[in-house]
C-alpha cells in the first residue's frame, strides 16, 4: 500500500485529510516538532496545533513539551487493533448486505418496477423454478445462456419450455445440442424485441426493448397483467417466427392456456383419432378444484368455428388467431361425464382449466375432484 492509499484508508477510518496526513507524517519522522511536521506534510501552519491536539484525543499521538512544542506516533497496537475490528466489521457488513440484498420475496407484491436488468433475470430464474406447466420466454442467446440450466431442471420436472430466441448481429446461431434438454420448442426472430419470460401464465419477468429509450424492468405475480404478456409472446414473436428445434423426447405436452392449446392441436383435433386430455382447474358452479380425463369431442372458438370432425358443416375450417382472442372452450367426456371446459376466467364452462395436459391415449379414469 503506497501513501496515497494509507491516506485514504485512513479518512476512511474517521480521520480528516489534515489528520491523516499529519499522523502519516509522524509515523515517518518518529518525534518532531509541530512546525516540522507541518513543513513536512500538507498541514498548514495555522492549523496544526489544533490538528495534532485533535489527534492525540484520539490517541493516535502523544502530544509534549520540549523547548519546542512536540509530537510522536504513540504505539501503534491499539490504533492497529481498532482498524482491524473496524474492518472485521466492514466485511460482515459487507457479507450482511449481499445475505440481505433483494432477500423479501416477491410473493407479497403484485407488481414491482426495477432498475437493473439483472433484477429482472434473477426474478426470471426463481419463475422457471416456480413453474409447474408452462414457461415462455423471449430471449437473446446470452440471457438463454444464462437460464439453460434452470429451464433444463424445469424440463426435467415435466415443463413445457417454449422459447423464441432473438438473433443479433454478430451471433453464432445455437444447434440443437444448445437446446436438447432445456427447451420444448424454439423459435427464431431476427428482429429486436422485448425480453418477456412467463411461468404458469401467473408470473411474468419483463424488460423493454435494449433500443428502448427507458430503462427498466417489470415483474409480475398477477395473472391478469401476465395474460397480456402472454398474449404478446404468443402473436408477435411466437407465431410470426419459424421453428428452429423441436424436442424428440416425446413426452406430453402440457398448456396453462387453451387458445394456445387449440391452436396447436387444431389438426389433431380435426383428425379421426381421438385426443386425450386431462384437466386441471377449478369448477366454475362450486369453485371447487378438480382433476379429471377425457376425450376432447367439441372445440368451440369466437367465430362459433369448430376443431373436431364431429360432422358440423365447419368441422374442416381452421381456427385462425384472431378467432382465439375472444371466448374458446372444450368439451371433454370421461366416459360417464361431458364437461365444458373454457381458459382463464370461464364463467358459462362447467371448469376453468389451469392446465390441460395432452395424453397419448384416450383414460379410463373418472373424475377425481378434490377440495
Amino acid at each position: 500500500m503506497d501513501t496515497e492509499e494509507l491516506l485514504e484508508t485512513l479518512q476512511a477510518a474517521d480521520l480528516s485529510y489534515y489528520q491523516a496526513n499529519a499522523y502519516v507524517t509522524l509515523l515517518e519522522l518518529g518525534t518532531a516538532s509541530a512546525t516540522e511536521v507541518a513543513q513536512a506534510s500538507d498541514v498548514p501552519d495555522a492549523r496544526i496545533y489544533d490538528v495534532l491536539r485533535d489527534l492525540d484525543d484520539l490517541g493516535y499521538v502523544e502530544l509534549y513539551e520540549q523547548e519546542t512544542f512536540q509530537a510522536r506516533a504513540t504505539d501503534p497496537e491499539t490504533i492497529v487493533t481498532g482498524l482491524t475490528e473496524r474492518a472485521s466489521a466492514f466485511e460482515s457488513a459487507a457479507a450482511e448486505i449481499e445475505e440481505r440484498y433483494e432477500r423479501p420475496t416477491l410473493d407479497t407484491q403484485t407488481v414491482s418496477i426495477v432498475k437493473r436488468f439483472d433484477t429482472v433475470l434473477e426474478a426470471a430464474r426463481t419463475f422457471v423454478r416456480d413453474a409447474d406447466i408452462q414457461v415462455h420466454a423471449t430471449l437473446t442467446r446470452d440471457q438463454f445462456e444464462a437460464l439453460r440450466s434452470d429451464l433444463a431442471d424445469a424440463r426435467d420436472r415435466g415443463v413445457t419450455v417454449n422459447v423464441t430466441v432473438l438473433r443479433r448481429d454478430g451471433d453464432d446461431p445455437l444447434d440443437e445440442d444448445d437446446y436438447r434438454g432445456a427447451v420444448s420448442v424454439a423459435h427464431s426472430l431476427s428482429r429486436p424485441a422485448p425480453f418477456v419470460l412467463t411461468s404458469d401464465l401467473r408470473r411474468t419477468a419483463f424488460a423493454p426493448n435494449p433500443a428502448a429509450i427507458e430503462d427498466y424492468g417489470l415483474i409480475l405475480r398477477n395473472r391478469s397483467f401476465t395474460y397480456v404478456f402472454f398474449w404478446h409472446f404468443l402473436l408477435f414473436t411466437w407465431l410470426s417466427s419459424p421453428v428452429v428445434y423441436e424436442s424428440d423426447a416425446g413426452s406430453p405436452k402440457q398448456y396453462a392456456d387453451i387458445r394456445q392449446f387449440l391452436l396447436e392441436n387444431r389438426d389433431r383435433l380435426r383428425g379421426d383419432d381421438p385426443l386425450a386430455v386431462e384437466i386441471e382447474g377449478r369448477e366454475t358452479d362450486s369453485n371447487r378444484t378438480v382433476t379429471f380425463s377425457g376425450t376432447v369431442v367439441d372445440a368451440e372458438h369466437a367465430e362459433g368455428e369448430t376443431g373436431v370432425d364431429d360432422g358440423r358443416a365447419d368441422a374442416d375450417r381452421e381456427p385462425s388467431v384472431m378467432s382465439l382472442t375472444g371466448t374458446a372452450s372444450i368439451v371433454v367426456d370421461d366416459g360417464d361425464t361431458r364437461r365444458s371446459v373454457g381458459g382463464w376466467g370461464a364463467t358459462y364452462e362447467d371448469v376453468e382449466a389451469h392446465r390441460i395436459g395432452v395424453l397419448d391415449a384416450a383414460p379410463a379414469d373418472g373424475p377425481e375432484p378434490a377440495e
